[in-house]
């Protein structure tokens, strides 16, 4: 506030000549010079002088806020997941003015999460004077990326609150499918188009952005070597037989979209399989919470999360290279 124009306060016509007239433009500029310098400049009395300066460092100072208050605004801007240490966590739930993303395989609830999350968003709107619209976009069907750059105005429209995007990974699959190295650098690009303007929706508008985001395979390749086995000499050839040369893999399924995509969430969950019943809701990286584990399942009555199977910790893991357990296979 220190950098806001004079001319913008609200003070009267006369002093806006004289601060014309002067070489000060900012508030800076004023409260940078002694008061008999400004009281020079401006052609003012001591009293008018220390009016005028009370005034500019009233704008510079920061609102008093209480500890309450602050309580209060962060519970507003927030969307609880339903679970006291899930969202005490998480200091609230989801909140406003960030992107939280979904990742995880078919199958393992993302959409079933997105649908919990608006649901429990409308009750508790329900049940509040907050009025705000949750909008749930399915990309699977026949929605346009281009429709992204309308979204401001229908957000703005409708009073938006939370916005679902059911699946980022979605559009860029049917943006674009050529796997050259152009195309790559095409899809890295939209990839940061959609997400600064996904942010920028969340920022500006104070919207909960929530995004769900598919898996994909990464193979490490690891070196050379000769294996440990040694045959003895064959007696029908009279050959000795040595270890061969392999090159081994390493195979493990990560969130889709790649680092560009990892470094422009603020929040990633990403969902699992534990066993054949139980899915794990893994924090892998959040601006607020620890790196956390919760065992979930899901019935006829939607999620259910285990209060006390949990596990967290402050050392955490890289969000981009984190091993998704997938659904074993059956073997008939």
């Amino acid at each position: 506030m220190a950098f806001m124009r004079l001319a913008k306060l609200p003070i009267d016509q006369d002093l806006k000549d004289r601060i014309a007239r002067s070489s000060l433009k900012t508030v800076k500029d004023v409260l940078s010079l002694p008061p008999l310098q400004v009281m020079t400049l401006l052609n003012m009395s001591a009293d008018e002088c220390k009016l005028f300066m009370d005034k500019l460092f009233n704008v510079c100072i920061p609102k008093h806020v209480t500890a309450f208050d602050l309580s209060e605004e962060e519970r507003k801007g927030s969307y609880w997941l339903g679970t006291d240490t899930l969202d005490s966590m998480l200091h609230g739930g989801l909140h406003a003015g960030s992107l939280t993303e979904f990742a995880g395989p078919s199958g393992v609830g993302k959409t079933q999460w997105c649908l919990y999350i608006a649901i429990l968003t409308v009750i508790a709107k329900r049940d509040s004077s907050n009025n705000i619209t949750t909008m749930y976009i399915d990309t699977e069907t026949a929605f346009r990326p281009e429709r992204l750059e309308s979204l401001e105005v229908i957000a703005v429209e409708k009073d938006v609150g939370l916005l679902i995007v059911d699946s980022i990974a979605s559009l860029a699959r049917k943006e674009i499918t050529s796997s050259s190295s152009l195309s790559n650098i095409a899809r890295t690009n939209q990839l940061a188009s959609w997400a600064a303007k996904l942010k920028c929706l969340a920022q500006q508008l104070n919207i909960c952005v929530v995004v769900t985001n598919q898996v994909t395979t990464q193979v490490a390749k690891k070196e050379l070597h000769v294996t440990e086995e040694i045959h003895s000499l064959d007696e029908e050839d009279g050959e000795l037989h040595t270890g061969s040369r392999e090159r081994t893999f390493s195979r493990h399924v990560t969130p889709a979209l790649g680092n560009t995509w990892t470094h422009c969430v603020n929040t990633r969950f990403i969902l699992q399989f534990k066993d054949s019943k139980t899915r794990q809701l893994i924090i892998a990286k959040s601006p607020i919470a620890p790196f956390a584990t919760f065992n979930y399942t899901i019935g006829e009555r939607g999620i259910n999360i285990e209060e006390h199977e949990g596990f967290y910790s402050y050392s955490g893991s890289d969000p981009g290279l984190h091993k998704i357990k997938v659904q074993q296979g059956i073997i008939l």
